[in-house]
């Protein structure tokens, strides 16, 4: 899969952990774990784009 489409699926990913976490209804475990996942996507997210930058040429 291209790092590009990669990055854009993380992205949704991310979103929809922040939405869930906007729920009233989630209980203090199911926030916990939901906090747990978004710092994964994130990290995931952040490795991408450094490999991204690391690819384009310096100007």
């Amino acid at each position: 899969m291209e790092s590009g489409a990669k990055l854009e699926d993380l992205r949704s990913v991310l979103s929809c952990v922040y939405q869930k976490l906007d729920a009233e209804s989630l209980t203090e475990p199911d926030r916990v774990e939901l906090v747990a996942r978004a710092e994964v996507v994130q990290d995931q997210i952040d490795a991408i784009q450094d490999v991204i930058g690391n690819d384009e040429p310096a100007h």
